[in-house]
């Protein structure tokens, strides 16, 4: 016996066409999320070959494409198809521009204490230099609060969490001596001495804000031009 399917005669009707629209809204919405997601998903700026130069501690230079890692310290550098990793003992310093914020970027081996350990060379990138030195370490954190149209981040496994480029500041004294700084604007003073009242009314007129590195490049580059000056 021959089972027959007929299908039910389709009914244009103002509820069919409602149901229609809620489906087609529904794709639309998904297709929009997965195209922001994916635009999002650029590589940070650590997995990116950078066109630049490495200066090794035998004062030899390499000249290629550098990609980093300020965590672990270490630099891989390739030409003609050759990738080589340097650890942070092998290297003086290190410069490249950056295709991910489209600048040059320099970083140096300075021997710090980092975590609690023995003083060992380690990465750091050199914002402004003077009579105080502003230095930074990136690395990336996972967030779980989601906010659009922030360049520093990238989703990551959907939409509940990002990775978020994040960054450590320090302060290199003409005594030598590496501070950590805090970035809270009362211990930032502090290392200004006799200009401190001069640079508070200058942060001050300028709503400069200290956690901010465009800002306190800009506040360092001041101070350092000020001593310069007198």
């Amino acid at each position: 016996m021959k089972t027959i399917c007929e299908p039910n005669e389709i009914k244009w009707d103002i509820a069919f066409l409602k149901t229609v629209n809620v489906k087609f809204f529904i794709l639309c919405t998904i297709s929009f999320f997965i195209f922001i997601s994916t635009s999002l998903s650029q590589n940070l700026p650590q997995e990116m070959w950078h066109p630049g130069y490495i200066v090794l501690d035998s004062e030899d230079t390499l000249q290629g494409k550098v990609q980093y890692d300020f965590e672990s310290n270490l630099v891989q550098f390739t030409v003609d198809k050759t990738v080589k990793t340097f650890t942070s003992q092998n290297i003086l310093f290190f410069s490249f521009h950056c295709q991910y914020f489209k600048r040059v970027r320099s970083v140096y081996s300075i021997p710090y204490e980092l975590k609690g350990r023995v003083k060992t060379p380690v990465f750091f990138e050199i914002l402004e230099e003077g009579k105080i030195t502003l230095m930074t370490r990136e690395y990336v954190t996972i967030e779980n609060n989601n906010r659009f149209g922030n360049p520093m981040y990238r989703t990551r496994g959907g939409f509940g969490s990002r990775e978020i480029l994040t960054y450590d500041y320090f302060l290199l004294t003409d005594d030598g001596k590496i501070h950590k700084f805090s970035e809270k604007k009362k211990d930032l003073l502090l290392f200004f001495g006799r200009f401190e009242s001069d640079m508070k009314d200058y942060i001050k007129d300028r709503r400069l804000k200290v956690d901010r590195q465009g800002d306190l490049v800009t506040i360092m580059k001041y101070y350092n031009g000020l001593v310069s000056s007198r």
